[in-house]
């Protein structure tokens, strides 16, 4: 099989770019043809996009609240396989990933792909920067590397894919209650659109990023990182008591896990 095996084709939500950039990094590693999807943007009319055994695809996301981020579930259904061997990735800020691995390898096997590995990376947490700081770092990208080695290795060594077990729990976590907030510009914002060029959900407006829809905000805080002025912020710290957690109760350094 692995003689057949000319393209990986890679998935990824990721609006802060920390999921891409493991997952690119994973790519690289297999050595083959990258076939690059960028969903951050999300596109709900995407046509259905059907593999076969002799395609290898690689899904990154990140995690929210334990789970595969809600908005992106109906896309992830437009990918469909025939046995076709996947690797699943979930990205998360230091605290866990939960049921964010068992969820994706349920909604792909029922699409028809074999899960043949699985990671879990870490990537600097949204809401603040003293958590998982500058993760992925170099070391992370290298184990990412490696981890596309090994998937490679893997493949051709088995006679038949099987999916492997990943940590999770069924039923998964509820979904957390949607925040009605989002980041709103300060005296700083220079009006230069970036944020809402960054923005996955359209919850900026890009004739007036003065102009800002909380409904559909996600709270992934990429428009707060993507600013050079810092002239975005959520008015009246709303997050402050999870950020309080996160950089009391989950400071302390954690390893990427890998399943093969």
């Amino acid at each position: 099989m692995i003689n057949e095996l000319k393209k990986v084709n890679v998935f990824y939500f990721s609006p802060t770019h920390t999921t891409k950039t493991v997952v690119q990094n994973i790519a690289l590693g297999t050595k083959l043809e990258i076939k690059d999807n960028d969903l951050t943007f999300i596109n709900e009319d995407l046509e259905d996009c059907n593999f076969s055994q002799k395609d290898l695809v690689i899904v990154g996301l990140p995690v929210y609240g334990g789970r595969t981020p809600k908005v992106i579930r109906k896309v992830l259904n437009k990918l469909r396989g025939e046995e076709t061997p996947i690797v699943l990735v979930a990205t998360y800020g230091n605290r866990h990933y939960d049921d964010a691995l068992i969820e994706m390898k349920d909604i792909f096997v029922q699409n028809g792909f074999k899960v043949i590995a699985a990671g879990a990376f870490l990537g600097e947490h949204s809401f603040t920067k003293k958590v998982a700081t500058g993760r992925p770092n170099k070391e992370d990208t290298k184990k990412a590397y490696k981890f596309g080695e090994q998937v490679i290795e893997k493949i051709k060594k088995v006679k038949e894919l099987a999916n492997i077990e990943v940590p999770g729990n069924r039923p998964y976590k509820k979904d957390g209650n949607k925040k009605n907030i989002a980041p709103v510009p300060n005296e700083n914002c220079k009006g230069c659109n970036i944020c809402a060029d960054v923005c996955p959900t359209g919850a900026i407006s890009k004739l007036n990023t003065r102009e800002v829809d909380p409904g559909k905000c996600i709270q992934c805080c990429a428009c707060i990182k993507i600013c050079n002025f810092n002239g975005r912020e959520f008015e009246g710290n709303p997050l402050e008591k999870s950020i309080i957690f996160l950089e009391t109760k989950c400071s302390d350094h954690r390893e990427i896990e890998i399943f093969l």
